[in-house]
């Protein structure tokens, strides 16, 4: 007893047959003998016969060389590579069908492999796996299985491995040698984007909305319209589609190519420091010119009031750079400390200057641990970078560090 499928693929055969034989102006007679014509054409037997016999002119592959070149005459590749959640889209990691090239007329022999039968698997499955239902609906009275099978199993084996001087090729260097590789495109891939794009912008709930919106006076709904924007439609084959592959055919030659330009970053002026803020933001350089006026108040002889004011303003100038570089870092927003990059900062210093923690900031009992530190790092960095910038420095002492951070603490706001 024939599948379902199979017997209303050869009624639909059929039925396509005559529509193209018989017009308004075919007599009785002719239309008997296409009637006739027809039966015997798409008897399983025959069809059997005829079909396999025409399997040889087309080949499964996972990489079409036409998508290429539509002139390009290649051996049939099928890859084969395993899953693995490794994030790529790539050959093995997405389930798709096989693709199929060959002479354009005998697609029709690729149909009738795909035929999906009442068990779920396809007719070539079935003759893959040599099943009874397939051994016994291929053995006839002019027909046995494995005559048949061999010829329609040509469609996965190709006859001579070639390559084609119209494919693009590259230089793969492995050690002190290359392979020459052909570039070829996966189409099952490329189609299998288009199904997921076409399926995302063109859903049950977006036409929903779409025609909600349409309406003069739209009644109070809820949900997203989903859509990608920038997509450019690719051709292949031209006027004739079929003669690049099934999948190519089926789908009107026609495919996307999602839009793959960088990203648009914010512009930093200043990047944060990934492991000290004193180490990785506060360059020397910067503050050159402060360190120089402060050497000129530590050596000038006049030690009066006048002299330690402007000593002590040079230093308040200095934290105002360092508060304008805080800010900076402050500006890029919250949460990016909690980045693997930045796992080696003190959180102290994530506190001082990711906005994430700005509610802690402003909280008197809660800020006191890391205006502190920030307070005797300071001190200590400014006295330190002098005396790397400064050749002929004067010697510094812990009372000259202890006066910084006094300074530092009168004016807290600068660090806060």
């Amino acid at each position: 007893m024939l599948d379902t499928a199979i017997k209303k693929y050869l009624e639909d055969k059929k039925q396509d047959f005559l529509k193209k034989k018989i017009k308004g102006n075919t007599s009785e007679e002719e239309k008997l003998k296409f009637t006739q014509e027809a039966n015997e054409k798409y008897q399983l037997e025959n069809w059997l016969i005829d079909s396999s016999s025409r399997a040889k002119q087309l080949s499964l592959t996972s990489h079409p060389a036409k998508f290429v070149h539509p002139n390009a005459k290649a051996s049939s590749i099928i890859a084969s590579n395993t899953h693995r959640p490794d994030g790529l889209l790539r050959s093995g990691n997405v389930v798709v069908e096989l693709d199929t090239f060959g002479n354009a007329a005998a697609l029709d022999v690729e149909k009738f492999l795909r035929l999906e039968l009442e068990d779920g698997r396809a007719v070539l499955q079935h003759i893959e796996e040599e099943t009874e239902f397939i051994k016994q609906l291929f053995d006839t009275e002019n027909t046995n299985f494995s005559s048949l099978r061999e010829s329609f199993m040509k469609v996965k084996v190709s006859d001579i491995e070639q390559t084609s001087e119209k494919l693009k090729q590259i230089y793969f260097p492995v050690a002190d040698d290359y392979h020459l590789l052909s570039v070829l495109i996966p189409s099952g891939l490329i189609y299998k984007l288009k199904e997921r794009i076409n399926a995302l912008r063109f859903s049950d709930e977006n036409k929903r909305l779409r025609e909600e919106i349409k309406k003069a006076s739209p009644e109070p709904t809820s949900g997203k319209i989903n859509e990608l924007f920038d997509l450019t439609s690719v051709g292949y084959g031209g006027t004739e589609p079929q003669n690049i592959s099934t999948l190519n055919n089926q789908n009107g030659g026609v495919s996307f190519l999602l839009p793959s330009l960088p990203p648009i970053l914010n512009k930093r002026n200043i990047q944060p420091p990934k492991k000290s803020f004193f180490v990785n933001c506060l360059w020397s350089g910067f503050f050159k010119e402060d360190f120089n006026d402060f050497h000129k108040m530590l050596i000038d002889r006049r030690n009066n009031i006048d002299i330690r004011d402007k000593r002590d303003d040079i230093v308040l100038n200095s934290i105002s750079k360092v508060k304008w570089l805080i800010n900076q870092i402050r500006d890029i927003g919250g949460n990016w400390s909690d980045s693997e990059t930045y796992a080696d900062l003190d959180h102290w210093e994530k506190i001082w200057l990711d906005e994430k923690y700005r509610s802690i900031r402003a909280d008197k009992h809660q800020n006191n641990d890391y205006i502190n530190k920030a307070q005797s790092y300071l001190a200590n960095w400014f006295i330190g970078s002098y005396k790397q910038t400064i050749k002929d420095n004067k010697l510094l002492g812990n009372d000259d560090i202890d006066h910084i951070k006094e300074i530092l603490k009168q004016e807290q706001e600068l660090l806060a």
